[in-house]
């Protein structure tokens, strides 16, 4: 299973492919941040990047995320399990 490092144009395409709607907030948010490092929800930085567990972007590729801590707090509290990647 290949893993896309967030934010690179790999990974925008692969998320694209499976869900416009959040490529889409996740540029907004890093416009607005004028940076790409930041949290792909929200854009606060820091953040870190993370495996989504059981999520895939495709049959090939796992589903990864950047997350500050709050918005992992969040999504983690929904159910959704991460995984940290190496730095």
């Amino acid at each position: 299973m290949k893993l896309l490092t967030p934010h690179t144009a790999e990974w925008f395409a692969a998320l694209e492919a499976c869900n416009s709607q959040q490529a889409d907030m996740t540029r907004y948010a890093i416009g607005l941040a004028k940076r790409d490092d930041v949290c792909s929800v929200c854009g606060t930085a820091p953040a870190s990047d993370y495996k989504v567990a059981g999520v895939q972007f495709s049959k090939d590729i796992g589903a990864t995320i950047r997350l500050c801590n709050d918005c992992k707090g969040i999504r983690t509290g929904a159910g959704e399990k991460f995984e940290k990647l190496p730095a």
